[in-house]
């Protein structure tokens, strides 16, 4: 990118891009980049970011400027890993550490049982659960714990810290939902009733959502992960045979992955959320490489589902997940429905729909992830370069991107028919490396550098 590009004043960035709303401004999403990473940063103190951030002079701000975790947090939390951010992910820990016997409380009052069950909005002092309403049951919402606690899991993954206190966590959150199963079908298969995928239902005859359902997508992932995880923890075989009692996922005549294993369900295709794409982001379950069936279902089931309003979030979370499923095309068309629908102030802070309208954390803070997902990703003993290359992003560096696998991607650089990356893993391992133009294993040491290329 020429140097004078990169000089440019943001008000001029923006209006070049609002001249050309279908095609990336490479200038202009540079610097949202590290505008997104600073704002994340100078949002995170004792707390993670609110859905306004720190930075709106009102008293009456939207949603009363508190925290809706059902989505938005952690979609603001997605860079905090991968661009070694800590102090973010530090922040979320104080949060989950000072509302964790709220979330027992919650679970016990409201079902009787051991564990942990996280409300969908805090003020940040409190996390009881208060949403009753029949159009909001979020005490249905039953995974929301394990929710919050993966970014704390993946912080593990990453940097190869101990879990600490977050392992009793987690195997909380699976106590729970093991207290929650019912068995719903032949063979003790085990299902979640009452059950909610946020913020939706299926669909009844007159095309209104029917919230509490059975079998989301969501609590069956979530559920999954969470015994696994406890399992390994505990070293109790129960976890293990309790997972292979929950059912399998759905997919529906299509052959695209509904949003509830459960026969007869109409889903809402026009809402913004996909929270039935757990298992491909954050989650990882379902990915091209080890389960592309399932790949395939869920890139059906992203492709054809609505936009609503075009909130903010729910672009970002349609990329997140067209990025896992190695789709570049559709995670640059949804980044343009936010780059390029004014939804950016001058300061790069962003608002929560079209033409700047409510000022709003998510766009500037989730939008670094969504890049860093379509350049890297990586697993333990496995790491791909350009999982889903944006069309308008044909060139570019990436610098100190931070793996699960505790790998670190010191420097990507990439043109076209070419990739070359310098990585650093922090411990000996084998390392399998994938890009668009091949593939390579090394034997890497502990702490040197590795150059990798590939050209097509």
């Amino acid at each position: 990118m020429p140097a004078a590009q990169r000089e440019l004043p943001v008000g001029e960035l923006l209006a070049r891009q609002a001249a050309d709303p279908h095609t990336l401004d490479a200038a202009l999403l540079e610097r949202l980049f590290h505008a997104g990473r600073y704002l994340l940063l100078s949002a995170s103190g004792v707390l993670p970011p609110r859905l306004t951030g720190l930075w709106l002079g009102s008293w009456d701000a939207a949603w009363a400027g508190d925290f809706t975790t059902d989505a938005n947090l952690n979609l603001q939390l997605a860079s905090a890993n991968l661009a070694a951010l800590p102090e973010v992910t530090q922040a979320h820990t104080r949060l989950v550490r000072a509302q964790v016997e709220h979330w027992r409380r919650n679970a016990e009052a409201i079902y009787g049982a051991r564990g942990l069950l996280a409300p969908s909005r805090t003020d940040g002092e409190h996390g009881h659960l208060f949403h009753m309403h029949p159009d909001w049951p979020f005490a249905a919402w039953l995974p929301g714990a394990h929710w919050l606690l993966f970014p704390l899991y993946e912080r593990h993954l990453v940097t190869g810290e101990p879990l600490g206190e977050v392992a009793g966590w987690l195997v909380e959150v699976a106590e729970f939902l093991a207290d929650v199963l019912t068995t719903t079908g032949k063979g003790g298969t085990c299902g979640f009733v009452p059950s909610y995928s946020a913020e939706t239902g299926p669909l009844d005859a007159s095309g209104t959502a029917v919230h509490v359902a059975v079998n989301a997508t969501m609590d069956i992932a979530a559920a999954r992960h969470a015994f696994t995880v406890a399992a390994a923890l505990t070293g109790d075989r129960r976890w293990t045979r309790l997972a292979a009692r929950l059912p399998p996922y759905r997919l529906d005549a299509d052959g695209a992955l509904t949003e509830w294993a459960w026969p007869g369900y109409r889903t809402d295709e026009d809402h913004r959320h996909v929270s039935h794409l757990y298992p491909v982001w954050p989650l990882d379950e379902i990915n091209p490489e080890d389960t592309p069936e399932l790949a395939t279902a869920a890139h059906r089931a992203l492709r054809r589902r609505g936009d609503e309003n075009l909130s903010a979030h729910g672009s970002l979370h349609r990329a997140l997940a067209a990025a896992r499923l190695h789709d570049g095309p559709l995670v640059e068309t949804n980044l343009l429905k936010i780059v390029g629908n004014d939804m950016f102030f001058r300061s790069l802070m962003s608002a929560h729909n079209p033409g700047r309208v409510t000022y709003n954390a998510d766009a500037a803070h989730a939008l670094p992830a969504v890049l860093i997902e379509s350049l890297v990703q990586g697993r333990p003993g496995r790491l791909r370069l350009l999982p889903a290359p944006l069309p308008g992003l044909p060139h570019g560096t990436l610098r100190g991107v931070r793996c699960p696998g505790r790998v670190t991607v010191e420097e990507l650089a990439w043109r076209p028919g070419a990739v070359r990356a310098r990585l650093v893993s922090a411990v000996p391992r084998r390392l399998r490396v994938r890009s668009p133009y091949g593939e390579t294993v090394r034997q890497v040491a502990a702490g040197e550098p590795v150059e990798v290329s590939f050209t097509g």
